[in-house]
């Protein structure tokens, strides 16, 4: 929460993933994101083989691709920014 009691914005991050083949993998991928502390969500999509992170704009980008490869699959950012 920030000083007047508003939530703080999201920040936006997508996420390229490799290596996912089922929803088992969609499921461990998102698990693994929706571990580090700071992510408010994850959604990961098998046909686009990629991740849409919502998160505290503390979150490092590395954290995230580093939880994904501890989880088994590849990972790179494609894009971050922030929404209201």
């Amino acid at each position: 929460m920030t000083m007047n009691n508003l939530p703080a914005p999201l920040h936006y991050i997508d996420l390229g993933v490799g290596r996912m083949t089922c929803d088992d993998c969609v499921r461990t991928v998102t698990a693994a994101l929706e571990s580090v502390p700071g992510v408010e969500t994850a959604q990961v999509n098998l046909e686009r083989r990629s991740a849409r992170v919502a998160a505290a704009p503390s979150v490092a980008r590395e954290r995230l691709t580093a939880a994904v490869r501890a989880a088994g699959y590849n990972a790179f950012v494609r894009s971050a920014g922030t929404r209201a």
